[in-house]
Parts: C-alpha cells; sequence; structure tokens
C-alpha cells in the first residue's frame, strides 16, 4: 500500500496527530488532517486530493450522518473509512447508506487498521457484527406496526355494498374482490358441493 494517499478527519488532535505519524511510518501519504469535515476539500488541493478519508464520526447520529453525505457530495469517488465507538447499529446503517468501505473502533490496534485499509481498498467491506439494535429503529418499528394494525381495523370496519353476483341481492363486504358472493349463496353452494363430494367418494 506504500504511496496511497490519506486524509484524516477528527476533532480529537492526539487521534489525528496519532494516526498521521503511524501511517506515514508505513508508506501512506497524509495529505491532510482537520478537525472539521467541512474544512478538508478546502485544506487539499484538486492535484493532492486523497485516495482515501478516515474520518472520526461525532457522537450524534445525524451530525455523524452529515459528515458521510458531505464527505460523499465534494469527494466523490474517494474511499471513506469511519470509526466510532458507538454501539448501535444507527452508525452501520449510516455508513452503508453513504458507502464507506468500512466502520472501525477507535481502539483497533494498528496491526489491524492496516489489514482493514488493504482490505478496503481491494474492494472489500469492512463492518462490525457486534452491534446492539437501534433504539430508534425500534421504536420506528412499533411505530408502524401500529398504523399497519390501525389501518387493518380501519378496512376491516368499513364495509362497502355491493350486488352478489350469483341472487344480486345487495350486501355488505370489507373486500370486494375475495367476496363477490353473499353468505346465502355461498351456503347453498356448500352444499352443493358436499352432495357432489359425497356421491363422487362413494
Amino acid at each position: 500500500m506504500n504511496g496511497v494517499s490519506v486524509g484524516i478527519i477528527s476533532q480529537d488532535q492526539f487521534f489525528r496527530e496519532g494516526l498521521k505519524t503511524l501511517l506515514s511510518e508505513n508508506g501512506y501519504q497524509v495529505v491532510g488532517g482537520v478537525s472539521d469535515h467541512r474544512e478538508f476539500d478546502s485544506s487539499v488541493s484538486v492535484a493532492n486530493t486523497p485516495v482515501m478519508v478516515l474520518v472520526d464520526l461525532v457522537n450524534n447520529v445525524d451530525a455523524a450522518a452529515d459528515q458521510l453525505h458531505y464527505l460523499r457530495d465534494n469527494l466523490p469517488g474517494v474511499t471513506i473509512v469511519a470509526f466510532s465507538d458507538q454501539r448501535d447499529e444507527d452508525w452501520v446503517m449510516i455508513c452503508e447508506d453513504y458507502d464507506a468501505g468500512a466502520l472501525l473502533r477507535k481502539q483497533v490496534s494498528f496491526k489491524a487498521l492496516l489489514h482493514c485499509l488493504e482490505l478496503v481498498m481491494i474492494g472489500e467491506k469492512v463492518m462490525p457484527t457486534t452491534f446492539e439494535p437501534s433504539k430508534r429503529h425500534n421504536d420506528a418499528a412499533e411505530d408502524i406496526d401500529s398504523a399497519l394494525a390501525q389501518s387493518a381495523t380501519t378496512r376491516q370496519s368499513r364495509g362497502e355494498t355491493i350486488p352478489c353476483m350469483t341472487c344480486t341481492q345487495p350486501f355488505e363486504t370489507a373486500d370486494r374482490k375475495a367476496n363477490r358472493i353473499c353468505s346465502s349463496c355461498k351456503s347453498k353452494m356448500s352444499r352443493i358441493s358436499s352432495a357432489a363430494e359425497h356421491i363422487l367418494h362413494y
């Protein structure tokens, strides 16, 4: 991976400087390091646009999504590697939404980080599998389930009067496609069907 150009974004100065030193010692070319993602594209020249950007995601999921959205819009084609110590699946979801190549813990060993960067550079995704279910997603799922149940109840209670296809008498149905015959005609048909089955069986 010698010569691969890398940019670093983190509000944590020690994290930025530590990564810069370690990556530089291992053949990567660090072309820029900033604390705010909105400063990154103006801090590097077009000629020095990195192949990969390592971004330390902030602790708020909406702000983290904004970081990734900005980078994806302003640095098209750049591979994004995100770091986060958050422990629910919201962070995985936003990384997938903005096509990040990896989501890593900040405590990852440097040897493991180098291996992950190599995998990302050949097109592999490196995502954690130990994130907890997101409370936001669980709440949203409960809201959807509640809305569906309410909608089903409304549909059931809102019957429609249509003429029976057999006797033409009006009757009420909740689903005119599935139920176009009144219960009286269904009963007659059932008796005829049972008699035919009885005759055929014996």
